[in-house]
């Protein structure tokens, strides 16, 4: 194929829609879990699973690659038509990634041409494995919501996107959750949601809680949604277990005790008799009643 630039677009068709195996995968997976009608995963929030939904189903934002533009262009060194296709690079995501800001970067793996300066008449080419690794630098970010300064691992890619969103307040409040792809990352947005919601942030100073609360507004959530953000879905079953765990209705022979233990304390309700007099029972009218009243009365005969 001739050089890029030799291509000329020939439509405004966007290029064929792509499903990656990434994203097949993640959904094949969701469906299994949804599937299951006993699963936790139908008792969380409603809010909850529409984010959830919503991420799985979102398209990651290319980061090592440049899509296509349109579908069909012209080569005019070869006179033909070309279809582009859109192969997507998916970078390899180390655990390390998780504990900073990488901005959507990671591991990519490739090939490279084995001694590409000799002729190919002398020694044919050879393709070896290599791996692409991000450059990493350990700066100081300051969140205006949290008020903290904060010693984080990043990128130059992720330094750029927070430069461009004016902070990394604006940068974690404005990236979709598939893009940041990091729990320090999401744990970060959830710290600063939860603040504005609670509007906690600059208790002190007045005017800078009243600009910040302005300038943050668009980004307000509830507080009972701002609790789940970034949770992934391990950690929303285990948040709704125990919810659930210390929701749990008590039984009502400890209510009982309970108000048996303040009466005898208090002494102002003293107990009578009458309340532990056995009471007639009713399993015996109805069930054993007409085995007994017949022979009872035989009895009174003789």
């Amino acid at each position: 194929m001739s050089l890029v630039k030799n291509l000329k677009n020939l439509t405004s068709l966007r290029p064929r829609p792509v499903i990656t195996w990434d994203k097949s995968e993640r959904i094949r997976r969701n469906k299994e879990i949804w599937d299951n009608k006993e699963s936790i995963v139908h008792r969380l929030p409603l809010h909850y699973q529409h984010r959830h939904w919503k991420n799985v189903l979102m398209d990651i934002q290319p980061v090592h690659y440049r899509p296509p533009e349109n579908r069909y262009q012209w080569d005019t060194q070869k006179l033909v038509e070309v279809e582009t296709e859109h192969y997507p690079i998916l970078p390899i995501k180390p655990i390390e990634s998780d504990h900073g800001l990488w901005g959507g970067e990671g591991v990519v793996k490739g090939y490279i041409e084995s001694k590409p300066f000799t002729k190919k008449k002398v020694l044919p080419r050879l393709w070896l494995p290599k791996l692409w690794f991000p450059k990493l630098k350990t700066v100081i970010l300051y969140s205006e919501v949290l008020d903290s300064h904060m010693e984080i691992i990043v990128t130059e890619r992720a330094l750029r996107l927070i430069d461009a969103a004016y902070g990394l307040d604006n940068y974690l409040l404005e990236t979709p959750e598939v893009d940041i792809n990091s729990k320090l990352g999401l744990q970060l947005k959830r710290q600063i949601l939860i603040s504005l919601a609670k509007q906690s942030y600059a208790a002190d100073d007045p005017e800078q809680h009243s600009y910040i609360k302005e300038k943050y507004s668009r980004f307000v959530i509830p507080l009972e949604e701002a609790e789940w953000v970034g949770l992934d879905l391990n950690e929303a079953c285990r948040k709704q277990q125990d919810l659930e765990d210390n929701t749990r209705p008590e039984p009502l022979k400890y209510k009982f005790e309970r108000e048996l233990m303040n009466q005898l304390e208090s002494g102002d309700a003293p107990l009578e008799d009458d309340q532990f007099k056995p009471q007639k029972s009713l399993f015996g009218e109805k069930l054993l009643g007409s085995v007994m009243n017949p022979l009872a009365r035989r009895m009174k005969v003789f």
